[in-house]
Parts: structure tokens; sequence; C-alpha cells
């Protein structure tokens, strides 16, 4: 996840060269936001949401490497979050297994 250029290089197989139109980084690990920002196409988007992110980092970076790409900050919050959340664990099967394996006593 830190390596940018074997990064670059597999999402650019992958895609035939297109790249990504949208990147999430929610990666828990330094020095992640140059090999997001490389995956992207020009004008695609880069989410990152992660406490390691260092936005200036990703600002520099980007700008440094000339790429034309919109960043987004996530902030963790979202009107209705909570209901958004319950229905979908009620209208998902699987969802609600996964999670009732993993949180109910």
């Amino acid at each position: 996840a830190t390596d940018a250029i074997t990064i670059q290089k597999e999402v650019s197989r992958l895609t035939n060269g297109k790249m990504a139109d949208v990147v999430i980084n929610v990666v828990n690990t330094e020095d992640t936001e140059l090999p997001s920002i490389m995956a992207a196409k020009d004008r695609g988007l880069v989410y990152f949401f992660s406490m390691a992110t260092s936005f200036t980092k990703a600002a520099l970076g980007a700008e440094g490497i000339g790429a034309d790409v919109d960043m987004m900050i996530g902030n963790g919050y979202a009107h209705h979050h909570s209901e958004i959340a319950l229905d979908l664990l009620r209208r998902n099967p699987v969802l609600m297994k996964i999670f009732k394996e993993r949180y109910a006593e």
C-alpha cells in the first residue's frame, strides 16, 4: 500500500491504462497518500478515510507529480447513518449472519 510505483503499474495493468475513476483509501498505514493519487486517472476522485492520512503529503504529493485529482476527506458522519446501517442488515441475510457471528453473544 505504500509502494506508489508498484500500485500505479498494477492499477494500470488491471484497467488497461485507464486508471481508477475512484480510489478509496481506508488503510490505517502512513505513506499511502501518493500511491492512492497515482492509482487515480486524471480528474479522478481520491477519498481519504483514515487517521493515518497526512493531508499535507496528499496535497503536496499531487502537486509535485502533476496529478489533477479531486481529493475528499471522510469524517465518519452521515445523516441517518444508523437507519441506513440497520436497513442494510435487515435486507441482507448474509450481512446479518456475518454481523451476528462477529458481535452477538
